[in-house]
């Protein structure tokens, strides 16, 4: 019996780690298709200044049917974000944030660019769910910790805020 429920707890694993190898697949089929196609898609940009405090802009790349990409980039006192989120069918499949943060104001004489951090963190979603968080160390983030649960509510908020700024 145990041997019976030791290989039951194998397939059950096999069977969760191909699905989500399948769903890491189309979403990079997704995006390459996406990244392929932007330069045919209609480009609409808008301010959006009300988000951050030195301003920020946002340029939406809309196919015949739907939306399929929104830059969004913001500029701070201390920093600047660019944010890439990748539409599907109207859900969030995958977002990709590159944060600078700088050393002191641009405007003070002691700035130095050489000395700006750049942070990467790349999202992934499946049934508008975020499936894995990669954080700027290159770690993933536990799907049942409280950070990876408060960052979901949060990224997805945006997505979803952004796709209904730009329809």
């Amino acid at each position: 019996m145990k041997q019976l429920f030791v290989i039951l707890l194998f397939l059950s694993s096999s069977f969760h780690s191909y699905g989500q190898k399948e769903k890491f697949t189309e979403i990079r089929r997704l995006y390459k298709e996406t990244h392929n196609s932007k330069h045919t898609y209609k480009r609409l940009t808008q301010d959006d200044f009300e988000n951050s405090s030195e301003g920020g802009e946002i340029i939406a790349y809309k196919s015949a049917t739907e939306g399929r990409r929104i830059d969004a980039t913001y500029y701070g006192h201390m920093g600047m974000s660019e944010s890439e989120y990748y539409y599907f069918k109207g859900e969030v499949y995958f977002l990709y944030l590159k944060r600078y943060i700088y050393n002191m104001p641009p405007t003070e004489s002691g700035y130095d660019s050489n000395k700006t951090i750049i942070e990467e963190s790349r999202y992934y979603y499946s049934n508008n769910k975020m499936i894995r968080w990669i954080k700027p160390d290159g770690k993933y983030t536990n799907l049942e910790s409280k950070i990876f649960t408060e960052e979901e509510r949060k990224r997805s908020a945006e997505a979803a805020r952004l796709l209904e700024m730009t329809k």
